[in-house]
């Protein structure tokens, strides 16, 4: 873990996927740890939202499996409100832009089929990650905070897949320091 300043440290999880994320929300959690931001990569599902922007998660379709062994049944987990609108606030005090809006997790990459990536634009979902949802319930659970700030680095459509993770590089930085703001005492 690296320390970001006073109370607020940085941990890097090994490797996509919901499982391995709950893992370590679990192990930090069993530490003393009570709040979580996942700074991310995620795929556009809308063609509107360029590679490099930033995503606010207001929740997550639960697409996976681990979150379901925390909670009952439902189609999204939720992030921590107080800390959703900590960022909110941290990303308007520095003028930075950002979309907010739900995401879809799922534990499979390049497993989304076109009707999903269809149906789920038309329901008004932002972007497909692997992680979000398993956070949010594992945290909420053991009584935590989680919340989550998507860089996008591809983009999902009819014709197929667009990956652009060069182009996030900038906002994943950009994003970890608003994060670390944010949190700050």
């Amino acid at each position: 873990m690296y320390r970001a300043g006073k109370g607020v440290g940085v941990s890097m999880v090994g490797g996509p996927g919901a499982p391995l994320s709950a893992m370590v929300v679990e192990e930090l959690a069993a530490l003393g740890v009570r709040r979580f931001v996942i700074v991310g990569m995620a795929g556009s599902l809308q063609s509107d939202i360029p590679a490099g922007s930033l995503v606010l998660c207001e929740k997550a379709l639960r697409d996976e499996g681990a979150s379901h062994h925390y909670e009952a049944p439902g189609d999204f987990s939720h992030p921590s409100s107080k800390l959703t609108a900590a960022l909110r606030s941290q990303l308007e005090r520095e003028g930075t832009p950002v979309r907010e809006g739900p995401s879809w997790t799922i534990d499979t990459p390049y497993r989304e089929t076109v009707p999903e990536i269809r149906r789920y634009r038309r329901q008004g979902i932002l972007t497909v990650e692997m992680e979000a949802s398993a956070v949010f319930s594992v945290a909420r659970i053991r009584g935590c905070e989680a919340a989550a700030l998507f860089v996008i680095s591809d983009h999902l459509d009819d014709q197929g897949w667009q990956p652009r993770f060069y182009d996030c590089r900038p906002g994943l930085r950009h994003a970890l320091d608003i994060a670390v703001r944010a949190l700050a005492p």
